[in-house]
């Protein structure tokens, strides 16, 4: 079978979505199939930088396509040479992800032309939780009005991520979605099968205080994290040497949190985007992952989270109580309740115990529900039915 993946961007460059496609493409390619990925040649879209990025990623043939964009609070990701890329592919099944982005236009008119099956992955976020400005929320209401509908009416399938989000989406769409499924994010559970250490992560960072509450995962407005520092400044008393560690690409409000770190006297690190061991690492320095986003399609760090045996506190948002068991795998607040979330940390900073149970059980849940072999077979499955 012939698959082509199309995407905004693809590891190396960093993100949520990007690790879903790529898990996909190489998970296909080892249970026989040909898979070519087209995307953009971004590492990041905010700031929009550009890279030199390898063609072959893991065997998989990755075209990337120079992107352009308006910029500014109408940011849009434009890859001009994706259309001729697409249209022309040879292909069994095309499959384009991230709702909203120019790959699955042109797979829409694809489709318009010709008879191969397309799947669309929408890793979906609602137009009022989107990082960025006003008027980009805007434009995406007008986007939602103008051709967001023929892109969800158009796939031989849909696949979401959690029960959450088709409901919003069928919500926001206004329509039946009968193509729809759900098939959840994963793990790679060889990469955690053995617990990390903290040692990597330390070696490299030996400024790091004892006990430290994680965040790892871009740095955008819509994850929440002027909360998170505000949870911190409320345990500033009660629990001193508590400190806050960002993991993640900073898409803007990287000096923004560190100024009101600062202010509040919360002591922060901002580590930026980490390789995978010191990732890894990451979730074996701390004690608790933090979660505190508006919204999540579904939330892969809290697996990972999961996986390394880290207990979590998330928001009570989207695919985010499909992700966590709460009292069972880890804590869920509301969004937006600084003071909940406080508690909620102290909770797990001052039990140990309890928080080492909490994430004995997602370790559990995580290797035995969310392996990304057994999720590529039912995608794969999903693909051989619509030919």
């Amino acid at each position: 079978m012939r698959v082509v993946q199309g995407c905004v961007r693809y590891p190396p460059a960093p993100g949520g979505a990007e690790t879903n496609v790529a898990a996909l493409a190489t998970g296909l390619r080892q249970r026989g199939h040909a898979v070519v990925v087209h995307t953009s040649d971004l590492w990041s879209e905010t700031p929009f930088r550009r890279a030199r990025l390898p063609g072959c990623v893991a065997g998989v043939p990755v075209r990337r396509h120079a992107a352009f964009s308006p910029g500014g609070e109408a940011h849009y990701v434009l890859p001009p040479g994706m259309l001729p890329g697409l249209l022309r592919e040879p292909a069994d099944i095309v499959h384009t992800h991230s709702y909203g982005y120019f790959q699955n236009s042109v797979a829409w008119l694809r489709r318009q032309l010709q008879a191969t099956p397309w799947v669309v992955t929408p890793h979906f976020h609602p137009s009022w939780s989107m990082w960025g400005g006003d008027r980009r929320r805007r434009l995406r209401q007008l986007y939602d009005r103008l051709h967001g509908r023929a892109t969800l009416r158009a796939p031989d399938a849909i696949i979401c991520v959690s029960r959450h989000e088709l409901e919003q989406l069928r919500q926001e769409s206004g329509l039946p979605l009968p193509q729809a499924t759900v098939i959840p994010n994963g793990i790679h559970w060889s990469d955690w099968a053995e617990s990390p250490r903290p040692e990597p992560l330390r070696t490299v960072y030996p400024q790091l205080g004892e006990r430290l509450v994680l965040y790892a995962g871009r740095l955008a407005t819509n994850k929440g994290l002027p909360h998170l520092v505000a949870a911190l400044a409320q345990l500033r008393h009660s629990h001193p040497g508590v400190e806050l560690l960002l993991v993640g690409q900073d898409m803007g409000v990287g000096k923004a949190l560190e100024a009101q770190a600062g202010a509040a006297g919360v002591s922060l690190h901002r580590l930026g985007h980490l390789s995978d061991e010191l990732y890894r690492s990451a979730f074996a320095v701390a004690e608790v992952l933090a979660l505190p986003s508006e919204y999540e399609a579904f939330g892969i760090v809290l697996l990972e989270a999961a996986a390394a045996g880290l207990p979590a506190v998330a928001t009570r948002v989207g695919g985010v109580p499909e992700a966590i068991i709460e009292g069972e795998t880890g804590l869920l607040v509301e969004y937006g309740d600084a003071a909940a979330l406080a508690a909620a940390l102290a909770q797990l900073l001052d039990d140990p115990a309890g928080a080492r149970e909490l994430g004995r059980k997602g370790r559990e849940r995580a290797r035995d529900e969310f392996s990304w072999d057994s999720i590529v077979a039912r995608v794969e499955q999903l693909y051989l039915s619509l030919l």
